[in-house]
């Protein structure tokens, strides 16, 4: 597939990485100069510099050629201009543009025309459902769900001494009753899939696909203390903490949200309901104190600067609150966060990447999660009659690198097991580590069309 990104920052040069390694023909348009030099440094991809509005730029990078154009530039309006000159200068299957002004969202259709996006993607919104969702799983350093919120894959940071350290992962079904399958473990820098007879360790990241139940009950197996979380504080009013409270608003609960800027202050403040809005700085010890953080169930870091959102969520946790999450865009800082006592991680540009994966990945592609620094991806599938591992037990199916969590069929959730067969139209998902991925493709989806 040719693919026209426009706009090489965090997410366009995390998709171009991505693509140009799986074999994609990505292009990049960047106008900045210096990121064009790194982007052609870090990345096998090619680079043309200019401005993604303009036509010329656009055929120049091989418009013409392209099956779909991603602009995830930092400015909504150059991004939709950017799909819509594609759209009047070349026949171009898939328009996806990332929009965070949900006025401006809303309001093009009935500038454009009907449908002319294929994909909205608003990073700022997906972080806050992410948020929301990791809240309500105890423990959890971070959640994707899949078959509409029925199955559900968490992660957990195995950093305690628990009776689960040692125990091989057959025995958590078998002996302890807990559906659910550890679908992959982070060790040492690595990314696993385990096999039953694997053992956990203290100091593992572990990746668990189950039922919201089933997971309650791993959480309980590793120790992780359950707390409804109502007392909430959210350091940061940009947009991820805005729609953060929103979401919380609906559900009867009002928290705090520390913002520095006072104009951004008033602004929230006259759109939200019962929700305090509080003039200050999240890496305030004095503010913290003075807003009784030692009682608050969680305290959401969510501000566009990476080290402050580490910084207010580890000071926080140092003044007592029970959880602490903390926003970053640099995936680098995923992996080592829980190892320093943050409790959970969401990255907006994440969210970003998982959602375009959606439009690329061959077969019925119902969702996608790049996970792991994007070491790994959590997909749910729709099996087809031309699959190859439909009508088989999964223990004849010769996965390599990558492993069925569940399978969706009907109103059915069934924890996967080696005895599964499954059957045409069944909801499976599937955890793949990165290497994986092209082979599935072929096992699950061959004979189909682009989806």
């Amino acid at each position: 597939m040719s693919i026209l990104i426009v706009g090489g920052g965090d997410i366009g040069g995390t998709l171009a990485e991505r693509l140009a390694w799986e074999g994609q023909d990505v292009v990049v348009v960047e106008a900045s100069e210096a990121r064009v030099a790194q982007l052609r440094e870090a990345a096998d991809v090619q680079v043309v510099h200019g401005n993604g509005s303009n036509p010329a730029v656009l055929r120049r990078a091989g418009l013409d050629d392209a099956e779909m154009i991603i602009a995830v530039t930092d400015s909504d309006e150059v991004n939709v201009v950017s799909c819509m000159a594609a759209a009047a200068e070349s026949v171009i299957p898939t328009k996806i543009a990332r929009v965070r002004d949900p006025d401006l969202a809303e309001a093009i259709p009935g500038i454009f025309g009907k449908d002319p996006l294929d994909l909205n993607i608003n990073p700022e919104e997906e972080a806050a459902h992410t948020a929301l969702k990791t809240l309500r799983v105890p423990g959890a350093v971070g959640i994707h769900d899949f078959a509409e919120g029925r199955v559900q894959v968490a992660t957990f940071a195995i950093d305690q001494p628990c009776e689960a350290v040692g125990m091989p992962l057959r025995e958590l079904k078998s002996e302890r009753g807990i559906e659910c399958n550890i679908v992959a473990i982070s060790r040492d820098g690595q990314m696993l899939i385990p096999g039953g007879q694997a053992e956990l360790r203290l100091g593992d990241l572990i990746y668990a696909a189950a039922a919201p139940a089933g997971l309650t009950a791993v959480a309980e197996l590793l120790d992780k203390r359950a707390q409804e979380a109502r007392r909430i504080v959210i350091s940061g009013g940009g947009n991820v903490g805005y729609y953060l409270a929103k979401l919380l608003e609906a559900e009867e609960i009002a928290p705090k949200i520390i913002e520095p800027d006072p104009a951004r202050c008033q602004y929230i403040a006259e759109r939200l309901g019962p929700s305090l809005v509080l003039n200050g700085s999240g890496t305030d010890p004095e503010l913290l104190r003075e807003e009784n953080i030692d009682q608050t169930d969680a305290f959401l870091a969510l501000t566009d600067d990476d080290e402050d959102n580490i910084l207010a969520a580890l000071l926080a946790k140092s003044f007592g609150a029970f959880r602490v999450l903390a926003l970053v865009n640099q995936l680098s800082y995923a992996s080592l966060i829980s190892a320093i006592g943050v409790d959970a991680v969401v990255s907006p540009n994440l969210a970003a990447v998982s959602a375009i994966l959606h439009f690329i990945r061959k077969g019925k592609v119902v969702s996608v999660s790049s996970v792991g620094e994007q070491a790994a991806e959590a997909l749910e599938v729709v099996a087809l009659e031309t699959s190859e591992i439909v009508g088989k037990p999964l223990a004849e199916a010769q996965f390599k690198d990558a492993v069925v969590g569940a399978i969706v069929r009907g109103d059915e959730v069934r924890i996967a097991s080696g005895a599964d067969v499954i059957e045409v139209g069944d909801h499976v998902v599937i955890f793949a580590l990165r290497s994986a991925i092209p082979r599935l493709e072929r096992q699950m989806m061959v004979q189909l069309r682009y989806f």
